[in-house]
This record gives structure tokens, sequence and C-alpha cells, in this order.
């Protein structure tokens, strides 16, 4: 069984670390980024992991292994992760991987590939379903809906999911149009368009603290494919048209719902797309090759790119709130 270290403690480091031993990896030591946890060894034996170390770099100096997991928080990542590059073995980060994309052109230049991105709902079996459905397709209509939490920091630690999806979905985007909304000189939204290669239009909302769900609705003719949210996916085609009677006067458009898809059964015992996440992370290791579905590191500096277009490059009183 292939064995793995672990840098953080994070909330979210005890999901990967179910989906991690489910998939067949022995995480056989964890660190914590802080050099002065108090946390480390209680979560340590929380998740029977039987050795733990106060400083990373004594780990990755002291134990053999075959890949790294970091799921520290996102301000250590950077250095972590420019460290835990130089062991040449398989490396799994929790998105976005930094706050700066060129960061991540740095460790890109002088790394290796074999880098996979936590941005897990690729894995998701509905978002692979909208894959198939628009490969090779044209002249796509796109709408996004992203209702952040109302920080800076939340849109590039988590509302980048939503860029990413958009990456792995259609491809390479380019932005178009944005414009920010402003109140009381805080930033609470922002629109943008973007276009493909394909010539698909991607119209992007965040709205942030809006009443709504996240959600991708994509338009093939008379074909609606609708994520709302992302783990359940509806497929619509045509509609009913019910004309007003004296009993009902309005004019009634019914989209005609043909299929339900929902997420694999494994996504109700573990986080969504983290089994099938921490599963390519295995067949990386057993390969020493780049992921295939996931996010590579140079995906997660795309996607950086895109938010910094949005909505600025983020400074540090924002990482800090």
């Amino acid at each position: 069984m292939p064995k793995i270290v672990i840098i953080g403690v994070s909330h979210i480091a005890h999901f990967h670390i179910m989906a991690l031993r489910k998939a067949g990896l022995e995480p056989i030591a964890i660190a914590s980024s802080n050099l002065n946890s108090s946390s480390i060894e209680d979560f340590a034996k929380k998740n029977n992991i039987l050795k733990y170390y106060l400083d990373w770099k004594k780990m990755l100096n002291d134990e053999s292994f075959d890949g790294i997991v970091i799921v520290s928080r996102i301000e250590s990542t950077i250095e972590i992760l420019s460290e835990a590059i130089r062991y040449e073995v398989p490396l799994f980060v929790e998105k976005p991987a930094g706050f700066h994309s060129n960061s991540l052109k740095e460790i890109i230049k002088n790394g290796h590939d074999k880098i996979l991105v936590g941005y897990n709902r690729r894995f998701y079996k509905t978002v692979k379903n909208v894959k198939e459905l628009v490969k090779g397709k044209e002249s796509v209509l796109v709408t996004m809906t992203a209702p952040e939490a109302p920080t800076i920091r939340k849109f590039f630690d988590n509302t980048s999911h939503s860029i990413d999806l958009l990456h792995f979905l259609f491809g390479d985007i380019k932005v178009e149009f944005t414009k920010r909304i402003i109140s009381e000189g805080n930033l609470i939204g922002v629109i943008a368009i973007f276009s493909t290669k394909q010539n698909n239009v991607i119209q992007f909302t965040g709205n942030w603290g809006a009443s709504d769900n996240f959600s991708l609705i994509t338009y093939l003719r008379k074909k609606k494919l609708e994520l709302k949210p992302f783990e359940e996916l509806n497929i619509f085609e045509e509609m009913d048209i019910i004309e007003p009677t004296d009993e009902s006067p309005i004019r009634k458009y019914i989209p005609k719902k043909i299929e339900t898809i929902k997420l694999d059964d494994i996504d109700g015992e573990i986080k969504p797309g983290f089994f099938q996440q921490a599963t390519e992370f295995l067949q990386m290791i057993n390969t020493n090759s780049p992921p295939i579905i996931g996010s590579t590191l140079l995906d997660a500096q795309k996607t950086l790119e895109i938010c910094e277009e949005l909505v600025g490059i983020i400074e540090e009183a924002d990482i800090e709130k």
C-alpha cells in the first residue's frame, strides 16, 4: 500500500484522510503547518495516524513516503509546496494552492508536473456528464451564478471552484467584459462575460451573499443542462406551452425534464468528489504521472488569473479577514 505523509490539520484534512484511506493510501505521519500547534497530537489520534511532528520539514526529511498531501492554511501552502516539490514524488495540494497566480508560476517554472490541486467538483458524476454532453459543441450559451459570502478571501478560497469548473468544462476562458459592483466603498459582486475558442459565451454573476445557490446552466439549442446545485444535474429538452384560459389567464411555459443525474453512492459516505480525487492521486503515485481529470498546478494558476481579473489582486488585509 503506498505511503503518504500529510501536512495540515484543518477541518477539511479529516475528510481527505477518510477518502485517501478508502482509495488505498496509507497515512504514516502528519504534521501541522504551525510549529506551535496545540492540536496536532489530538488530531493524529482522532484520525488513527501513529506518528506526528511539530515540524513539517523534519517529517519530510525523516520519513520515507510515496506521496505528500498538503492541506494546510492557504497562507502556508506556497512555502510548503516549494519545499515538498524537491522530493520528486506526486503531491496533492488543497485548492486554490495560493492567493496569487505569480506565486504558482514560480513553482511551475522550477518544479515537476505531478501535482494534483484539490478542485474536487471536477470529479462529480454530474459535472462529468455535462462535460461529455458539451464535448465538441460550439456556440454554447452558459450562465453561472456564484452567491459567495461577501469577502474577497472567500472569492479566491471557494468561488475559485466555479471558475475552475468553467475551465474544466469549456477549456480556456477569456474575459471579454467585467463590471464590479461597489456599494459604500465595498465590493459586493461582479458581472463578467467569458468567451472560449469554441465560440461559447459564458455569463458569470458573482452576487455575494445573495439568497441563491451555486449553479451552472448550459443551453444546447433545445436542451438545457442545469446544475443547481452542482451536486445534481437536471436535463430538460423542449417545453410544453399551455395557452391561457378563462380559469387560468397566464400563458405557461413548462420545460420538459427528461433526466435527473445524481452523485455517485460513495459521495453519500465521504465528502463529494474526495474519493474519486484520492483515487486519481493513487493512480499518480502508481504511475508517477500527472493528473488526468484533476486540476494541475497550471490549471490552478489560470483559475487564479481569472479571479484576479474579476475582483483584483488580493491584498494582505483581505487575506487576513
